[in-house]
């Protein structure tokens, strides 16, 4: 969204660290092997502390307090995150009008020289209240789309963004499970840089090459800081902002890290409409992790792509822009509005996700 002045006093107190207990967890997991269990270390809440916050994007809920946040509020500013594994932005091609085509297309992207994702692995980190939610329960079947998102269609719409036509560059990589007490209080995100802290120390992986989803389970608030007005909160309307959103971080000991925060999306306000073809759960939650996911390939800083103009596009991300709304009326006498997703196949798969901007072709599509 809009690149505006920061606001977020992002807090993570070792308080609310140290309540997130570790136990065993009882794991229910399509993927061939279990994830592997994460524990969270002093060393992992200072460095969540210390962090550097590059650039932070939120994707707004269909609520009253979602409408009300500014465009100007919905990001922090875009800055060069000096990483020395950031690709070559050299090999991203400049699309939009030129010279040669005096015909403008006002939701077209802009490209701004910052690093993008050429190719990457994604890494699901489950948060297990008590150390109990099954995946295919809480979540759907996030692993299996981002699996099949590799292969399809809608992957190659990135490849005008990133200067790169390979297939099957952005795949699944080790995943992972956090067991926990849900404490009295939203979780932060400094709660949420403090697992991926964890995720990476334990995997070694790090940089433009590796991103993180951390996935909330259903009930599971989370705010941007304990001050509790910029939420993920459906039991509180006031606060509930945002559906989702990606991060881009520098952590002192490891470097540049990605990660998006995805809580759980069945909820309204966040949910696709009834009557997709696997569900509201399973589409609810794979058409927002699709959001977040191609959003960090294309604009991870901040400063590579997003709509630079003066009308009501001016700052949006190649998910923002292709967010499409239904109201359905539920009852007699009221009526509900849901995201209406596009059906069609990624992969091996028949999905209801929302589509992506497309520069060459100048609107919303599903494949390049």
């Amino acid at each position: 969204m809009k690149k505006g002045v920061s606001f977020f006093a992002i807090v993570s107190s070792a308080a609310l660290i140290s309540s997130l207990t570790a136990s065993s967890p009882t794991v229910a997991q399509t993927a061939p092997q279990p994830p592997r269990n994460l524990q969270l270390t002093p060393i992992d809440t200072t460095a969540a502390e210390e962090a550097t916050i590059v650039f932070q994007h939120v994707h707004p809920a269909n609520t009253d307090a979602g409408a009300a946040f500014t465009q100007n509020k919905i990001s922090t500013p875009g800055k060069r995150a000096n990483s020395t594994s950031s690709p070559n932005s050299s090999t991203v091609p400049f699309i939009g009008t030129n010279g040669l085509d005096q015909n403008r297309f006002p939701a077209d992207l802009s490209y701004f020289g910052g690093a993008v994702v050429p190719f990457a692995q994604s890494h699901p980190i489950f948060l297990l209240p008590h150390g109990s939610c099954p995946v295919a329960t809480c979540w759907g079947n996030p692993e299996s789309f981002l699996n099949d998102f590799g292969f399809s269609d809608l992957a190659r719409i990135i490849d005008q963004y990133v200067g790169a036509h390979a297939s099957n560059r952005y795949t699944l990589g080790d995943d992972f499970s956090f067991s926990y007490t849900p404490p009295a209080t939203p979780l932060t995100d400094g709660t949420m840089r403090a697992i991926v802290h964890a995720a990476v120390l334990a995997s070694g992986e790090r940089g433009y090459e590796h991103i993180f989803h951390v996935f909330l389970p259903p009930g599971q608030d989370e705010c941007f800081s304990s001050a509790a007005t910029v939420c993920y909160s459906p039991d509180k309307p006031s606060s509930f902002v945002f559906c989702a959103y990606h991060n881009s971080v520098t952590f002192s000991d490891v470097g540049h890290v990605l990660y998006t925060v995805e809580p759980f999306q069945n909820v309204p306000g966040c949910q696709v409409r009834p009557g997709t073809p696997n569900g509201q759960l399973i589409d609810s939650t794979n058409s927002n992790l699709s959001h977040e996911l191609i959003e960090t390939i294309t604009d991870p800083d901040g400063d590579a792509w997003f709509n630079f103009t003066t009308n009501s596009l001016a700052g949006q991300e190649i998910a923002d822009e292709c967010q499409f709304l239904s109201i359905i009326q539920v009852s007699p006498t009221s009526f509900a509005v849901f995201n209406d997703p596009t059906v069609f196949t990624v992969g091996k798969h028949l999905y209801a996700t929302q589509p992506e901007y497309n520069n060459l072709d100048h609107a919303c599509g599903v494949s390049q």
